[in-house]
């Protein structure tokens, strides 16, 4: 499956995603100042495309009731982020489920806030244009993964069934003698989906998903914790060879008949984009009222 097939089953990217879920705990009316919503720095567009692209959306939703057009600001960490709205530079966090869940269980002060709209995100990994080679063995392997259920148990343990009070447990990485070596980069910002233990090491679903791959494809996958901002650099810099988080545009986001941001807002051009391991609901966090 390539992008242009599986783009049209994702219902958002947290581009798209972001926008629709709104703030607090309804919509904004179009008479509502805009909110300040933190995220994590895009791979491709800076703050001034999302926004503007923002504002183009909203002229053409026609969803009543809905402001689209907020005030979002780049954070190159996950930990910025929440320091961030804790000095109240920003008003919201916007990221997933499982993020949330995470966050909120580790830290009493937050909440989840309630949306009447519910999107989502579709995750994948990212090569290089000049290995496909490589992404098409890690989409034979993705596949093959979600045809026998693998990649259910997967999310089933290290996500949907986690305890959000314990951390996620470390997964040995195959190795295979002689077998070529994949430098994988992994950012912790996250957790649970990409997350990096307090000493460092790689764990809990992105381990147990590149584990599975790296059986799959028989080469020994090395996880490098990069910065979240980095991911693009990283990989065209050949530090790594695969990125373990990019999200994948939906069809609303992209319509460009209808005035919206092109499907490849956020990927650079040197980027080839895998078939999706993972999808999560988009929702917003906030500091407790």
């Amino acid at each position: 499956m390539n992008l242009k097939k599986f783009s049209s089953v994702v219902l958002s990217c947290i581009l798209a995603g972001s926008i629709f879920t709104g703030c607090g705990d309804d919509f904004s009316t179009k008479d509502s100042p805009q909110t300040r919503i933190g995220i994590i720095t895009k791979l491709n567009a800076s703050e001034e495309v999302l926004n503007e692209h923002l504002k183009n959306l909203e002229k053409v939703a026609k969803r009543p009731n809905i402001n689209l057009s907020h005030n979002y600001h780049y954070y190159n960490s996950l930990n910025e982020l929440v320091m961030g709205v804790e000095a109240k530079q920003i008003d919201e966090i916007s990221t997933y489920r499982s993020v949330a869940n995470y966050l909120v269980a580790k830290n009493p002060d937050f909440e989840i806030l309630n949306h009447t709209v519910n999107m989502f995100d579709s995750f994948c990994c990212a090569v290089r244009k000049d290995d496909k080679n490589l992404g098409a063995e890690i989409n034979s392997a993705i596949q093959s993964m979600q045809n026998d259920g693998t990649l259910e148990n997967l999310t089933k343990t290290y996500i949907t069934d986690l305890n959000p009070n314990e951390e996620p447990p470390a997964i040995a990485m195959p190795q295979f003698d002689g077998a070529e070596i994949i430098k994988v980069g992994v950012t912790g910002d996250l957790p649970p989906l990409d997350f990096v233990s307090a000493d460092g090491k790689p764990a809990g679903f992105n381990t147990a998903v590149l584990a599975e791959i790296s059986k799959r494809i028989n080469k020994n996958l090395e996880l490098v914790q990069i910065d979240s901002n980095a991911r693009a650099a990283a990989l065209t810099s050949r530090v790594i060879d695969v990125v373990f988080w990019v999200t994948v545009p939906g069809e609303f986001w992209t319509d460009e008949k209808a005035g919206n941001a092109p499907q490849d807002i956020d990927k650079p051009a040197e980027l080839e984009i895998t078939d999706p391991y993972f999808k999560d609901e988009i929702i917003h966090i906030a500091l407790k009222k």
